[in-house]
């Protein structure tokens, strides 16, 4: 399953924006008893991040491959534990109406690096500070202005 992004052009996207403009879906998942090798396989093949865990047809946590070396550095058998077993449950979440600011500022804060978009208990996509950091990139290289980053450090850009 390859992730397809939720906008058309990020030149009109501004970090006081939703997070729907950069969120993408759709979201990779994997059921509760996915093996470690199986989480893994899949985020090689889409070249992602992070999957959703699902179990009865709702978000239950969020896998990572940091979960996946943290395991595997522990002696854990890939092909024995599972998802479950090793996802995170105690999410931080976005709303698809959450400004991308506040966002980034509460990933910072709980040092995630994804963020499930959810609507309820379902997962609507998700979004990576590779994401966010691209926003800020963007609108760093069209205007010349001040720019604050979600550490709350000013910046100043200048276009020569």
């Amino acid at each position: 399953m390859e992730a397809t992004m939720y906008t058309t052009s990020r030149r009109s996207i501004h970090p006081t924006d939703v997070i729907a403009r950069v969120m993408v879906w759709p979201v990779a998942i994997v059921p509760g008893e996915a093996t470690l090798l199986e989480v893994a396989e899949a985020l090689a093949a889409d070249g992602i991040g992070a999957v959703g865990v699902v179990e009865n047809g709702h978000l239950a946590g969020v896998m990572s491959e940091r979960d996946i070396v943290h395991h595997l550095a522990q002696g854990s058998n890939p092909e024995h534990v599972t998802a479950a077993d090793v996802m995170a449950t105690d999410l931080v979440t976005a709303r698809p109406d959450d400004r991308i600011l506040d966002t980034a500022r509460r990933m910072i804060e709980a040092q995630v690096r994804h963020v499930p978009v959810v609507e309820g208990d379902t997962i609507a996509g998700f979004v990576s500070m590779r994401d966010l950091f691209e926003v800020l990139v963007e609108v760093a290289s069209h205007e010349e202005d001040v720019v604050v980053v979600p550490s709350g450090t000013r910046v100043v850009v200048r276009q020569d």
